[in-house]
């Protein structure tokens, strides 16, 4: 009776150990499958802009700010097979509008349109650290372009970016999937153009920041809604004072993306 009683526990406790590691993997798996999709949302962006007459904190020389909206499309997959969890993903964000434009020297005021385009990439590698949760390091680079202001008064921002990050992704709720970004690196070969009045300069690299957090809704195994919040925050350094006595002073740029959107597994 005793070796019966042995018997039935040795195996109880194994099909739990088996169910539980399976579910485990399951759950692993379920995020790893979220993580190969294609994404749509709607982009509604904060742009916070400013010029410096004494960087890094000193007054704003004129500073630009408001919402303009957009589009957002991404694609990114996490392979089960070959290199287990490689993960990849590529982001394209196109937003325009006008911002408000204040001069603090001049006491100018205005509107002035500002269009937008950001191309995104990430190369990493996906851990599963407990059930139904993952850590994702990556390697980002991309680019950012600002078009500001129209006619005579047109000045184009360009940047790449290159940085380290990491996602956190976690299923604490049955059909709901968290994940937070986190993102640090530099600006890679910034420059301005003003055609009108024939001014090019590269500007100074400094650092690249993000931080971000996505909720998503599966309504299905194909499918689901989501809302993100995303802050990026970099710098151009001063340029150098041209023959022509034209320079760009530093400045700082912070942008808040406000997404939501439905997302197609595959």
């Amino acid at each position: 009776m005793v070796r019966t009683w042995l018997r039935r526990l040795c195996l109880g406790v194994l099909a739990s150990g088996l169910m539980l590691a399976t579910w485990a993997a399951s759950a692993d798996q379920g995020i790893v499958a979220y993580d190969n999709n294609l994404s749509l949302s709607f982009a509604r962006r904060h742009v916070e802009y400013g010029e410096r007459l004494a960087p890094p904190n000193g007054p704003y020389y004129d500073t630009q700010s408001g919402f303009i909206n957009g589009g957002r499309v991404a694609i990114s997959g996490m392979g089960p097979d070959g290199i287990n969890n490689l993960y990849l993903h590529l982001s394209y964000t196109q937003t325009t509008g006008n911002v408000n434009y204040v001069n603090s020297v001049t006491s100018a005021t205005g509107s002035t349109p500002a269009h937008m385009t950001d191309i995104g990439v990430r190369l990493g590698q996906g851990f599963a650290v407990a059930d139904a949760m993952m850590l994702v390091p990556y390697v980002a680079y991309g680019s950012h372009h600002w078009g500001s202001g129209e006619g005579a008064g047109y000045g184009s921002y360009r940047n790449n970016y290159a940085g380290l990050g990491v996602l956190w992704q976690a299923e604490p709720i049955r059909h709901f999937i968290t994940t937070l970004n986190l993102a640090y690196g530099t600006t890679v070969h910034p420059t301005i153009t003003a055609p009108a009045i024939g001014f090019a300069e590269g500007l100074g690299t400094k650092p690249w920041k993000r931080a971000g957090i996505t909720l998503d809704y599966l309504l299905g195994p194909s499918e689901s809604v989501f809302a993100s919040a995303t802050y990026t925050q970099f710098q151009y350094g001063a340029g150098p004072v041209l023959a022509s006595g034209h320079y760009e002073p530093f400045s700082q740029t912070g942008i808040t993306d406000y997404n939501v959107g439905a997302r197609f597994l595959f």
